[in-house]
């Protein structure tokens, strides 16, 4: 088992912004041409979020927090970097958000689980929401949108 440490981000250097970026390019979150200063924007914009950081200080997983940060919160872009899954990142990082935001008096926290992984979700003790569907709004100008 490769060992690593989670950290609370509240913003992102520049080695950070790309890491993170290659992250989300490696999971298919993102195209891997984009510009990387806006993660900096998002990740000081969540309500939590925490990075996977390997013994040498790589950003090697990441997950945030969205919402009001009192009653409803969704959990959002999880990703470990392929070379460490299975190492039990995903777990680590989204199991710290949990307990962070029940620590805050969350009681919903929900989640849009990427093709495949609901499993992963269930083993944490996530439930498929009956009954609804999730949607996005797609009527940006085209150079406005992104995957994410």
């Amino acid at each position: 088992m490769k060992d690593f440490q989670l950290k609370v981000l509240t913003g992102l250097d520049q080695l950070q912004q790309q890491a993170l970026l290659e992250l989300f390019a490696e999971a298919d979150f993102i195209d891997s041409g984009e510009d990387a200063t806006f993660l900096n924007a998002a990740v000081a914009g969540s309500l939590l979020a925490v990075g996977a950081f390997s013994t040498d200080n790589q950003l090697i997983g990441f997950a945030r927090a969205l919402g009001d940060g009192v009653s409803d919160c969704y959990i959002q872009d999880v990703v470990v970097r392929r070379d460490f899954r299975g190492q039990h990142i995903g777990q680590a990082l989204v199991n710290f958000l949990v307990g962070q935001l029940q620590n805050r008096g969350v009681d919903w926290i929900g989640l849009v689980a990427t093709p495949g992984n609901a499993g992963f979700y269930r083993q944490l003790g996530f439930e498929p929401l009956e009954n609804h569907t999730p949607m996005i709004f797609r009527q940006f100008p085209a150079d406005q949108q992104k995957k994410i």
